[in-house]
């Protein structure tokens, strides 16, 4: 019987390895041809085949006042039919008609959604977005990338530890004819088992799956995760939608660690009170099962002790795991701070971090990685039709001209340029603006390779200076260089808000160095002079409202250890907190942003004013 299972198994594995490099080829294919061939246009045109009779596209041929059988075939009558760029308000009706009406389809696509996603809301209110169907190309096209590059059996067996959450909620149509699962689209891939992990063959048995269905709260998960976790010596791979999963999950660890390795030599599991929210029933019992529970383990226990008190948690994760072979997640230029700080403190830089890819609710994957350790992203031209708006001034869209800006298709980009990513897909979105900014970088084949390093509408302003996101790193990262080993020995942590008429830079500062008032008021003091000097020189309407006393000069917050990092994430998926609980829903896609905004984020900001160690002006 075990030659039979293993027999199936061999060829199970073959199957997949053999289909992988399969699709990948297929890819590598089009990537050489999609341009001359113009694959994404084809795209957009079996788009339009497929909908055309869906409510929202003949809604939309009554507005443009185009004949219902006018046939859509060239790039320009799809501009006409949608003259404007569409955003989330666009579809909401129609969204609302999903969720409510059980008996209808065809509204956004054909037939009947699989699921609703939820956006997290990092960027606005959370929102929810019918999913019709999942790419299958599109998971082997990331799983070949990532394979390219090394071993092909680097991945195969491996044992892995995800710290996405799959479970859900549900949705019920008034008529109850429908129900929906509503969660992040990560969890929905998952459920569909069309994800990377399962066709990379990761062996996830490491943690009972219980607790990744049934514990919703993330520290929660966490907590269980880890007694599971650290007493598997041989964990080879940790994986995570985003780097900031990974440093939360590790700053966590540290915080918590005694309490982990009590429960870990006593063989036990943490009663409800120490947990944000009780257990099951039927949890606990499960968790307390012969199938499940973990004997005591003294020596292990004590090994992690001893690990911590040798050198505490420094690269800490090669010495609890020595197989370790790499992490997955999505990294990018726009959260490059928490990947500097992955990498300065638990996690070993030897240990490869392979990005994951770049996608978001409205639509799951649009870009896959080019290669490990790198910010490279390529287009999937028969995923999504795609546009590009030229970014000349991340300004905030809502003070556009009412002209749509001229857009530009994956044949005419241009390197060094930055654009905003506008997409339409099969799911029913059409030139949907995504608000996410890319620089081109090169090629891959025929197409493009760009880096995602931010969002529109990401400024400050006090007097209509507009100082962008972009603009604001490039100032305060070279200034901070200058400073960080005063205050900090891992990667600076900060975030800017306005405080009244002036700039507010909060940065964390390192335990051990929060009772030196005199140098942080220091340091702070010629952060204030040089931040105000440099924005004056990039900025010139900051500088007029400077010279006429608008726009008083900066201040600087000293904030206690992870306040920004993994504070504020807690903050923000705490329901029981004023102004927390909003991403609840979408934990796993939770990102943390540099710019706070006085109206969105008041209680974050209020909350940063609780941490203050020392505030300068």
């Amino acid at each position: 019987m075990w030659l039979w299972t293993w027999f199936l198994n061999t060829c199970l594995s073959i199957y997949r390895y053999l289909l992988t490099k399969y699709k990948g080829h297929k890819f590598d294919h089009e990537a050489k041809t999609s341009i001359e061939q113009k694959t994404n246009r084809q795209t957009l045109f079996n788009i339009l085949q497929q909908n055309q009779n869906t409510k929202f596209l003949i809604d939309q041929r009554k507005k443009s006042q185009i004949d219902q059988n006018e046939n859509i075939d060239s790039v320009e009558k799809f501009k006409k039919l949608f003259p404007k760029f569409t955003e989330y308000s666009d579809y909401k009706s129609y969204v609302d008609e999903i969720k409510n009406d059980g008996h209808t389809k065809d509204i956004l696509s054909v037939g009947f959604p699989i699921a609703l996603t939820n956006t997290s809301g990092t960027s606005g209110d959370p929102k929810n977005y019918p999913v019709y169907s999942l790419d299958i190309n599109e998971p082997y096209n990331i799983a070949y990338m990532m394979t390219k590059t090394v071993p092909s059996n680097l991945f195969n067996g491996c044992k892995c530890v995800s710290l996405n959450s799959l479970s859900y909620e549900t949705h019920t149509t008034k008529d109850k004819l429908k129900t929906y699962d509503v969660s992040a689209i990560t969890t929905i891939a998952a459920r569909e088992k069309q994800n990377v992990e399962t066709i990379l063959r990761f062996n996830q048995d490491i943690v009972p799956s219980i607790i990744f269905y049934e514990i919703k709260q993330q520290n929660d998960m966490f907590l269980f995760i880890l007694i599971w976790t650290l007493q598997c010596t041989d964990l080879e791979i940790l994986s995570s939608t985003f780097v900031m999963g990974l440093v939360h999950f590790l700053t966590f660890m540290e915080e918590k660690f005694d309490f982990i390795c009590k429960h870990i030599e006593l063989g036990t599991i943490p009663v409800d009170e120490s947990l944000a929210v009780p257990l099951s029933v039927d949890v606990r019992l499960a968790l307390q099962s012969p199938q499940y529970r973990l004997p005591p383990n003294p020596n292990r226990a004590e090994e992690l002790r001893k690990i911590v008190n040798e050198n505490g948690f420094h690269y800490v994760t090669t010495r609890f795991w020595p197989n370790l072979k790499c992490g997955i997640c999505i990294i990018s230029p726009s959260i490059r701070q928490f990947e500097l700080k992955l990498l300065s403190t638990y996690w070993d830089p030897k240990v490869p971090i392979y990005p994951y890819v770049y996608g978001m609710s409205e639509h799951h994957r649009i870009a896959v990685p080019a290669k490990p350790n790198a910010y490279d992203l390529i287009p999937q031209p028969r995923s999504v039709f795609y546009e590009f708006i030229e970014v000349e001034d991340d300004d905030d869209k809502g003070e556009e001209d009412e002209q749509t800006p001229e857009s530009f298709e994956l044949h005419q980009v241009e390197e060094g340029k930055r654009y905003e990513v506008v997409f339409t897909t099969y799911d029913g979105l059409y030139r949907y603006r995504t608000e996410d900014i890319i620089k081109i970088v090169g090629r891959y084949y025929s197409l493009p390779i760009w880096h995602l390093i931010g969002r529109c509408g990401q400024y400050l302003s006090i007097s209509n200076e507009h100082v962008t996101e972009l603009e604001l790193r490039e100032i305060i990262n070279p200034i901070l260089r200058e400073y960080e080993k005063e205050f900090t020995s891992v990667s600076p942590q900060y975030s800017i808000f306005i405080d009244k008429s002036s700039y507010v830079l909060s940065i964390e500062v390192d335990e051990e160095k929060q009772d030196n008032k005199d140098q942080l008021k220091q340091i702070g003091k010629e952060l204030c002079t040089k931040f105000d000097e440099k924005l004056k020189e990039s900025n010139e309407d900051y500088k007029t409202c400077r010279e006429k006393k608008k726009i008083s000069s900066p201040s600087v917050l000293w904030l206690k250890y992870n306040t920004l990092t993994t504070g504020i994430r807690d903050f923000r998926l705490d329901p029981n907190k004023p102004g927390g609980g909003s991403g609840c829903k979408g934990a796993n896609q939770l990102k943390s942003q540099m710019i706070l905004k006085k109206k969105k984020d008041y209680a974050v900001i209020k909350f940063v004013k609780e941490n203050i160690v020392l505030q300068v002006n």
